[in-house]
């Protein structure tokens, strides 16, 4: 017989986190599939167990008796919810290593725990491989509140998720519905992964009162479903959405799938380049002739396809989307099709600790058959300060998303929106903009960053003082570096800069080793700055002589002044007006960056003369200090090791353990290469 056990945890936060680390560091077995097999065990012996019956998800008095009855237990569930089926009707876990793993799931009931616990828990025990490369995470619950508290669904409403992962946006939706005195909207979650139809199929079975419908399925590919299709699609299928080309309508059931609501959070990487899926699309930019797309561009393509007229969506975009040059023709389908209603920017920890990447929430509607789209209206802007979480992805407290949905339910509700909820209320000190759609058009950006309202303000006040563009003040030609003509250069790259004083510490290297990005041939009075990432704001001044030719790296820009002094040139480079202008103007969503053109399109406020002379007098004389400081502090090593080399001559030899071995020589990393060493 075996002795009873004390229960670990009563807590299903606790339980969940111990139930997790048992599965990762004792099962045999793939973690996941095992903790999908207990927890619907253990869920179908909730579902079917009364107040006055005793659950069996319990540990029995031998191991193998607790198994023969959790097998059971499971066999049951993946009869009532197929979608749950793992690889086989057995546990594949041993007895012993049940009992371990079951102790934190007894004692207590899934049923009226906090899912968000058990959702974080399945994300992390999902492959990397199968999701990360993919660029597809599941979405973190605060977000997807706040996507869901904006666009206030009903139950009146078709819900759709085309990429939905452990189904966090229709469980969210269906909850917000129950707590203002609604019934459940009907909701279908999609998703090609398996191992996300199992995590969203559990969370769908642990949620008996949603009407969450999973199904496996391309959302991007309708060739396998043109002659049949899901059971759980019907209730979804409508002839007012769908793209508009030949090629999608063959698909039938695919291209008639229709909702009011969509939220979704599509994967972001990799490229579709197959002609049969590209051509069931309507908006093709520039690599059309190259026939392949990014998978984002037609997530979105489709997101919004399959709503219905008057309905309307929140998407997860990197934020490329919305900025990058290349995604430009799709921002202009948009705008001729859509009424955008807003954007909000994601702080770049939000997807932390699985990714960095930048991401935006990108609001909008389908315009009904009888209302012309309108050629003026505002959008709404804003832009998230604080994820709630540090750059490690831990909890850190309250985030400010509730402030930006009271700020962007109220805006909503002034645009005359009956759906949006009017009793949020906004929070004074949100950062929002309100941003006219020709202004939008104009600037071809839908990132929320663009706007933030003290830059716009400042960009402002600077346009109309008739300021010069720094392009006007330097030379437009900056001589291009070929490796054939040198034999050795001293190289300068971002990494080389000092971003405090400005000053570079380049290496020389011979010509040959140059790395690729080695491109601008650069002089005494070259202002550096750097186009990957503004918002470090690394900008270096080039000073003194070199040995052999300056080479800087294709990351800066090189502004060589003419027709203002360099030091004042750097001074205003270094500023936080240029460093947030310069940071509006970012793209991509890894690394933001900006273009040489945007750095020279700045606008420059000549400063008075007697201003000029003074801060080109203070940049001169400290440049000259800190040189001869940097002197001082090379003269001071140079001696050490000199002190250090004649300490160590004097005893070549030394005795470890009555082995006699000579001592090498110590001589600095610093001393060995200062000859390849010099600072420009």
């Amino acid at each position: 017989m075996q002795s009873p056990l004390p229960l670990t945890n009563t807590d299903p936060k606790s339980a969940i986190a111990e139930f997790e680390q048992l599965l990762v560091s004792n099962s045999g077995e793939d973690p996941f599939e095992s903790a999908i097999k207990l927890l619907s065990a253990k869920l179908v012996d909730e579902a079917e167990t009364t107040s006055t019956q005793q659950s069996k998800f319990k540990i029995h008095p031998s191991p193998t008796q607790t198994l023969k009855v959790v097998e059971s237990l499971y066999r049951k569930a993946i009869q009532r919810w197929p979608r749950i089926n793992g690889n086989d009707a057995e546990l594949g876990i041993s007895p012993p290593h049940l009992v371990r793993a079951m102790r934190p799931l007894v004692g207590w009931r899934l049923l009226d725990s906090d899912l968000s616990y058990l959702d974080a828990t399945l994300e992390r025990l999902v492959s990397r491989g199968s999701k990360g490369e993919l660029g597809q995470y599941f979405t973190p619950r605060d977000v997807i509140r706040l996507c869901v508290n904006i666009l206030n669904p009903s139950s009146k409403d078709h819900i759709i998720d085309p990429a939905c992962g452990s189904s966090g946006f229709l469980f969210e939706a269906s909850r917000h519905a129950a707590s203002h005195g609604d019934k459940a909207p009907v909701c279908l979650g999609i998703d090609y992964s398996a191992k996300a139809v199992k995590v969203a199929a559990l969370l769908a079975a642990a949620t008996p009162r949603a009407k969450i419908s999973i199904s496996r399925a391309n959302s991007l590919d309708g060739r396998e479903y043109s002659s049949e299709m899901p059971s759980e699609w019907k209730p979804f299928l409508s002839k007012d959405a769908g793209l508009n080309t030949p090629r999608a309508r063959s698909w039938g059931p695919w291209n008639r799938l229709g909702c009011s609501l969509l939220f979704t959070n599509p994967p972001f990487a990799g490229d579709i380049d197959e002609a049969d899926i590209l051509d069931a699309y309507e908006a093709h930019g520039d690599n059309a002739a190259r026939r392949v797309t990014s998978r984002e561009h037609l997530f979105l393509q489709r997101a919004v396809r399959l709503l219905r007229p008057g309905g309307r969506l929140a998407i997860v975009l990197p934020q490329g989307l919305l900025a990058n040059p290349s995604a430009s023709y799709l921002r202009d389908w948009l705008f001729r099709n859509y009424r955008v209603f807003g954007v909000i920017g994601l702080h770049h920890f939000t997807f932390l600790p699985y990714t960095a990447v930048k991401t935006s929430v990108l609001f909008l509607t389908r315009p009904r058959d009888d209302e012309a789209l309108p050629t003026s209206y505002k959008i709404f802007f804003a832009v998230s300060r604080n994820p709630g979480r540090d750059n490690r992805g831990r909890i850190t407290g309250q985030s400010d998303y509730e402030a930006i949905a009271g700020t962007f339910s109220r805006f909503l509700t002034s645009q005359g929106f009956a759906w949006a909820d009017a009793h949020r209320e906004p929070v004074p000190d949100t950062v929002s903009s309100e941003v006219p759609l020709d202004e939008v058009v104009r600037a071809d950006r839908l990132d929320a960053e663009h706007y933030e309202p003290s830059a716009r303000k400042l960009m402002r006040a600077l346009n109309t003082g008739g300021e010069s563009r720094i392009a006007n003040l330097v030379s437009p030609r900056v001589e291009r570096f070929r490796r054939q003509q040198y034999s050795e250069i001293v190289y300068l790259d971002i990494s080389s800069v000092d971003n405090k004083s400005g000053l570079a510490f380049p290496e020389t290297m011979p010509a040959n080793d140059a790395p690729s990005r080695a491109s601008y041939l650069v002089e005494s009075g070259d202002v550096l700055v750097s186009t990957v990432r503004p918002e470090r704001n690394v900008v270096a001044i080039v000073t003194g002589d070199a040995s052999a030719p300056r080479v800087a790296s294709n990351g800066f820009c090189v502004l060589r002044a003419q027709s203002v002094r360099p030091e004042v040139l750097f001074t205003y480079c270094k500023t936080d007006a240029f460093k947030r202008l310069l940071s509006r103007h970012a793209t991509a969503s890894m690394y933001p960056t900006v273009s040489d053109k945007d750095v020279l399109s700045m606008p420059f406020p000549t400063p008075p003369k007697h201003v000029e002379d003074k801060i080109s007098d203070l940049i001169s004389s400290a440049l000259k200090m800190m040189e001869q400081a940097y002197q001082q502090i090379d003269s001071a090593i140079s001696l050490m090791n000199e002190h250090v080399g004649n300490t160590s001559s004097q005893d070549d030899l030394v005795t470890t353990s009555g082995v006699k071995e000579e001592r090498a020589q110590y001589r600095t990393k610093r001393k060995k290469s200062a000859k390849h060493r010099k600072r420009t």
